[in-house]
């Protein structure tokens, strides 16, 4: 059975966390203080013990230059000794139709292997670019580039314009943010940032560890920035590895580095009546949505999300419609695939100029 959790079991969810994910304490600990919720945190017991939870974060969420009411899900895992026997299958599954319930349209998260949550319909929805390199030759660091320690405040408009451009990036308020660079510093991560005339232009959170420097969020205004940055980056490696993250349209170069594009990163519908109507598309053409989890996402829905009694246009799975609607493929790629099936062609082609391809990415792993 199903439950939902208090505040008295905030430990035993922490305990899961500390069985399952190799984090440190302080990380632990600064999670389940500020990011807790019991009331989107579900689990599964067996002989009056925690063997299976997950949790849900409340964000918002940017889907075609538009905000979409979404959750993050992150800490899902299963004790050792209760795995493959269905059970998280089981809380999946009724934890998504709770969160479609509470209002939520959108769901991401960044599972370890991908395909694991594909039978949801969780499905990919980002490339990452890591920018990477096994022994880094020394490089410089530009001038307008200083290390932040404190006034994070100050990039967070830097990060505002760049979340706007890509479907599944987190909207976050200016107390989302600093709550995100709290988060990162916990683990004594380093900030740098680079000025021009005043204004942060860009700026990359990373660790530097013993073997290898990690960047985590970097944010820029043009290539040109970016490339500073990564150089900046570069020179606190002093010969160790580099792996950093980046949007799949950034365009950096160095000798010594090489890069690799990774999917990373998937979304669920939980509501597709809602997510499409917060899109507000007008076009006179209906989807039908097979959704073998969330039942009352199956339908025949008009493009601003409203059922309809009208022949649908297309039909595909709640997983397909996820990367159509945010604009990770368009219909034509999906119709390649063989995941759609479509009905008249005339009114196919607006849902395809509707729903055409995004820029997508996630920077929030968990």
């Amino acid at each position: 059975m199903v439950e939902i959790a208090t505040e008295q079991q905030k430990q035993q969810y922490c305990d899961m966390w500390q069985q399952c994910f190799e984090d440190s304490e302080a990380f632990r600990k600064w999670l389940f203080e500020k990011r807790f919720l019991p009331s989107f945190s579900t689990y599964i017991k067996k002989e009056n013990e925690i063997v299976c939870c997950m949790q849900s974060y409340p964000m918002h969420i940017w889907v075609r230059g538009k905000i979409v009411k979404g959750v993050m899900l992150c800490g899902v895992c299963t004790d050792k000794k209760y795995r493959k026997q269905g059970l998280m299958t089981e809380l999946f599954s009724r934890t998504m139709n709770m969160l479609s319930e509470k209002g939520y349209a959108l769901a991401v998260h960044t599972p370890a292997v991908l395909h694991s949550y594909y039978r949801f319909g969780h499905i990919a929805v980002n490339r990452c670019k890591y920018i990477k390199s096994d022994y880094t030759a020394q490089f410089q660091k530009d001038s307008n580039i200083k290390e932040v320690h404190q006034n994070f405040n100050l990039l967070y408009e830097c990060y505002e314009k760049f979340s706007q451009k890509y479907s599944g990036c987190a909207s976050r308020t200016l107390a989302d943010f600093l709550l995100k660079m709290e988060d990162y510093t916990i683990d004594n991560a380093k900030v740098i940032a680079y000025e021009y005339n005043n204004s942060v232009k860009g700026y990359a959170v990373f660790y530097n560890t013993d073997s290898i420097v990690q960047a985590v969020e970097t944010v820029a205004e043009s290539n040109g920035i970016y490339q500073k940055i990564v150089e900046a980056i570069c020179s606190y490696a002093k010969g160790k590895k580099v792996n950093i993250k980046l949007p799949e349209d950034v365009f950096v170069k160095a000798n010594s580095l090489y890069e690799e594009v990774v999917e990373k990163g998937v979304a669920g519908i939980l509501n597709i009546s809602k997510l499409m109507s917060l899109l507000g598309q007008k076009k006179n053409c209906a989807i039908q949505i097979e959704d073998d989890v969330i039942e009352k996402n199956n339908g025949v829905f008009d493009l601003d999300g409203t059922t309809t009694t009208k022949s649908p246009d297309i039909k595909l799975s709640a997983g397909d419609a996820v990367q159509l609607i945010m604009g990770y493929c368009s219909l034509q790629e999906l119709q390649k695939q063989n995941k759609v099936v479509i009905y008249h062609n005339e009114n196919a082609e607006k849902i395809a100029s509707e729903y055409n391809k995004q820029a997508c990415y996630i920077v929030d792993e968990y």
